[in-house]
């Protein structure tokens, strides 16, 4: 197997959301699944396969590592940590999680990210002003996307 393939299904797996992925071929099986941001592999190679076929894939990255400060040292661009259409509130009815001006810390929820009818709390993971919404409400987002400026404190 390749590495491209590994490759290949972790990308699908994050455009897709997925937490879990399957795929078999006549000389190999690959289960990827991914807990705590974490990606853990289980193959299934038969052994007249070559080792090299046997690669271990990539981690992805956490949403703290795709997180960033930016040039201005104490703005925090705070990015997707997945795949999904960006929520600024509970339900339509509901007021907004933030507004530019609100103070957050590291357990504020920013905002909902929904992936395969799932709806993700996503919280801010640090402490500070909220100083730019960088995604309009219900607009697909993509994993590492930047959706928030934070002024950190």
């Amino acid at each position: 197997m390749e590495t491209d393939t590994f490759q290949k299904l972790l990308t699908l797996m994050d455009e897709g959301g997925l937490t879990e992925i399957e795929y078999e071929t006549e000389d190999a099986r690959i289960r990827l699944s991914r807990q705590s941001g974490a990606s853990m592999v289980s193959s299934s190679i038969p052994t007249t396969a070559p080792a090299s076929q046997a690669a271990p894939a990539p981690a992805a990255p956490t949403s703290s590592e795709a997180s960033s400060p930016t040039e201005d040292e104490d703005i925090f661009v705070f990015t997707a940590p997945m795949v999904g259409t960006f929520y600024r509130a509970a339900s339509p009815e509901s007021d907004n999680y933030v507004e530019v001006g609100d103070s957050v810390n590291d357990e504020s929820v920013l905002c909902i990210l929904e992936a395969m009818k799932v709806m993700n709390e996503i919280k801010a993971e640090c402490a500070g002003e909220v100083v730019a919404i960088l995604v309009k409400n219900g607009e697909p987002v993509e994993f590492g996307q930047p959706l928030f400026k934070i002024r950190q404190s």
